[in-house]
């Protein structure tokens, strides 16, 4: 009787740790679970988090590549239309035109890059699509399509003078005219500032008269210029004073005194410019150069 109620005791016991066993794992398991889906939850908040941030991030950039819709251009003839329709906004649009009037239109992409509405890494942008003239891209396609083609004498000549720079006396400053070779600075501010003592130039051959400008460097240089018909600045020879009749290079100051003199001699003033021939110690040549610089107008 007093085994029996032992193993009963017994078997008790083993119940008893056999439930809390069993209840331990099912905690475990239940456990185990949750942190497997706050670790899911967790890493699909992150992929949220980052898809929002890539989704954010995705329309900047694009817009910041597709902000211009460039096609090659010519400077000088595209319209206000056409830039506008390439992205650029109204001021760098009327910024590019009021120069092209101003100066005569553009002659090198590095002119283009003078530009003020061109900082900012627009010209870099915008410097593959400028087309200047129609020989130079056709020229540059067939450089592509014969680039194996073996290249004769008269084949890099024809080149050479198609990408040739010209620039117009009257349009260019001295930054442009630095561009040529052989003409330094100096000589650049020497060019540009005595057409302006000139009232502009009415001929390339004028540049021999530049300090610094021998024959030999004329003739190296003149085939880069032209002298096209813009308005030259005159001086009045019925009105204007002998300070500012001897500011002209091909006035001195005898020429001004006797201009003046003819005046008062004859009390009236020139009908037309040629009635300077009339002066006797002014030559044929000095009367030539002279001419298209005076004028008998108010």
């Amino acid at each position: 009787m007093q085994l029996k109620h032992l193993c009963s005791r017994h078997l008790s016991l083993i119940l008893f740790l056999i439930g809390i066993a069993v209840g331990l794992s099912a905690v475990f398991f239940v456990l185990k679970d949750n942190v497997h889906i706050i670790s899911a939850a967790n890493t699909k908040s992150d992929s949220h988090t980052t898809d929002r941030k890539a989704t954010k991030a995705q329309p900047y950039a694009h817009s910041a590549s597709s902000k211009y819709h460039f096609r090659p251009f010519n400077p000088n003839t595209v319209s206000r239309k056409e830039l506008l329709s390439f992205g650029l906004s109204e001021k760098q649009a009327d910024n590019i035109l009021n120069y092209r009037n101003k100066a005569g239109g553009f002659k090198t992409k590095e002119q283009f890059a003078r530009l003020y509405c061109m900082r900012g890494g627009l010209f870099e942008q915008i410097s593959p699509y400028l087309v200047f003239e129609n020989q130079v891209a056709e020229s540059e396609t067939k450089d592509e399509n014969s680039f194996f083609e073996p290249q004769t004498p008269n084949t890099t000549t024809a080149k050479a003078q198609t990408h040739k720079l010209v620039l117009d006396l009257n349009l260019c400053d001295s930054l442009d005219l630095q561009q040529i070779k052989g003409i330094g600075q100096k000589r650049a501010s020497m060019i540009y500032r005595y057409g302006k003592k000139l009232g502009g130039y009415v001929s390339v051959e004028q540049l021999k008269e530049v300090y610094g400008i021998d024959e030999s460097l004329f003739e190296s240089i003149k085939s880069h210029f032209v002298v096209t018909d813009c308005p030259i600045r005159k001086v009045n020879i019925n009105s204007d004073q002998i300070k500012t009749l001897v500011a002209h290079p091909y006035i001195n100051i005898q020429l001004a005194k006797a201009l003046i003199r003819f005046r008062k001699d004859y009390n009236r003033n020139f009908q037309k410019p040629e009635e300077i021939r009339q002066i006797h110690f002014l030559s044929e040549q000095e009367y030539q150069k002279l001419l298209p610089y005076i004028t008998t107008n108010d």
